[in-house]
């Protein structure tokens, strides 16, 4: 396959002065690996205390397998539409432009706000290191302007690549130093320094409806960037390779959640902290944070560099302006990273608060992008069959989304075509109600969470300066 056709239709190798499709596959394993684990990693272990330990690590499975094949349809959809860049493209093939829109607008904010819970997560690690030696917001807005600086300079997700590496290493080993040290305690550091103690490690769940989904709200805030890989696919010398790196990254990130999310659990029970980071005491968490800091600051710099890559590919699309050093692109480029920073800094001020924020995210909108859409995109590949595209030349489905009615029916008859298409089509149907129940059982229990939060006083004013370590 000639070179200059593996980004076709987007992206072109040959012209233009920046080089969109410089990620090797290597690096596609390990940014989907950094979006995948940073933020809920650090609150997965009280999940398990909310589900139980055996349904908590049931659920996180099964949670883990809906992504893992919500990732393989957004990062292999470009085999066949090489056009694609974000959800919203797939969107529109499914059910026409008015849906590219609206799924586009939520999967920005959704961006945005796990960028907002980056620079929250990082003034949280600012305020340990100093013991609390500035205002918060001060904090995030030092985390915000890095990411604003960072994030512009890097216009290719090749050069946030190597960023990343740095950032998975410092949260691995961040995590894995509280954990050991969880290990080597006598008793958990939260817990009363006489007396007996009572873990109240629960083997299945003890919870209300409500908390309970909140709790499977943030494990899928755990797994949830499986929107995000149409963009890293679209950056791929060879996306064709994507499977490989999605599989390496994706097995990855749920042994290393898994061991270490019930290390820290069989050990500190119901005294873990959220952040986690924080539950083998003052000075390990200090230590933890120390280290975890750079992945935390490359949190917010990559999920802002995506968000403002959407609008900008969708301003600039189809014009000389994508891949030329013009005033325009520079402006576009510019000024799409200066709104998704502000937009998340906003965020963060108005919503302070972190294990609920990062619910409240899992349950309106990561189901779309989930469970909703890719499980919509089975049941259209189903229906239609297309072919995969060659040279770069995308497949033509002259009806598309012409009749949204006439491809469901078509795709709920392929269980006569045999038990493969049966089983793809029960796991479609599956993704798509599962990720209902989420949406509305979810987002009404955090925000019957996040009500009480603030009814008991446990939440600090909009833009507050109050120590949030």
């Amino acid at each position: 396959m000639n070179k200059s056709k593996k980004c076709t239709d987007l992206f072109n190798q040959e012209t233009g002065d920046v080089d969109f499709c410089g990620v090797s596959w290597q690096g596609a394993a390990i940014l989907i690996t950094k979006f995948q684990i940073g933020l809920g990693a650090l609150s997965l272990p009280s999940t398990f205390h909310v589900l139980g330990f055996f349904p908590g690590i049931l659920c996180f499975i099964i949670l883990a397998l809906i992504t893992t094949v919500a990732g393989y349809m957004c990062g292999n959809a470009r085999q066949y539409y090489p056009h694609m860049h974000s959800i919203g493209d797939a969107a529109e093939l499914l059910f026409g432009k008015g849906a590219r829109e609206l799924v586009g607008a939520i999967y920005y904010v959704y961006l945005a706000l796990v960028a907002g819970a980056g620079m929250l997560a990082t003034s949280v690690a600012l305020n340990t290191l100093s013991d609390h030696g500035a205002c918060s917001m001060i904090f995030v807005a030092v985390t915000s302007a890095s990411a604003l600086v960072l994030g512009t300079g890097f216009r290719s997700l090749e050069k946030v690549s190597w960023l990343s590496w740095i950032g998975v290493a410092g949260i691995i080993v961040a995590i894995w130093i509280t954990a050991i040290a969880c290990l080597t305690q006598s008793r958990p550091a939260a817990a009363p320094l006489t007396g007996p103690i009572n873990l109240d490690i629960r083997a299945f769940p003890n919870a209300s409806f409500s908390e309970a989904m909140a709790a499977i709200s943030s494990q899928l805030f755990t797994l949830g960037a499986s929107g995000t890989f149409f963009s890293v696919s679209a950056e791929m010398r060879s996306p064709e390779l994507f499977t490989r790196s999605l599989i390496c990254g994706q097995s990855f990130i749920v042994i290393t959640n898994i061991a270490i999310s019930s290390i820290m659990y069989a050990k500190v029970g119901q005294y873990l902290a959220s952040p986690a980071l924080g539950s083998a005491g003052p000075l390990i968490k200090k230590v933890s944070y120390g280290i975890a800091l750079p992945g935390l600051v490359v949190t917010a710099v990559l999920w802002s560099h995506v968000a403002a890559k959407y609008w900008f590919v969708r301003i600039l699309r189809g014009t000389p302006h994508l891949q030329s050093n013009t005033v325009v692109h520079w402006s576009v480029w510019v000024g799409s990273m200066v709104v998704t920073v502000i937009f998340g800094f906003v965020i963060v001020g108005v919503v302070p608060f972190f294990d609920n924020f990062l619910s409240l995210v899992g349950a309106l909108v990561n189901p779309v992008f989930t469970n909703i859409v890719p499980g919509f995109m089975l049941l259209y590949f189903l229906a239609k069959r297309p072919t995969r595209a060659v040279d770069g030349v995308q497949h033509v489905d002259t009806e598309r989304s012409a009749s949204v009615r006439k491809w469901l029916l078509e795709a709920f008859k392929a269980y006569r075509n045999g038990w493969k298409e049966v089983m793809v089509l029960i796991l479609a149907c599956f993704m798509i109600l599962t990720g209902a129940l989420i949406i509305v059982g979810g987002t009404y229990a955090t925000v019957l969470v996040i009500k009480a939060s603030y009814d008991e006083g446990r939440v600090s004013g909009v833009f507050s300066c109050a120590d949030s370590s």
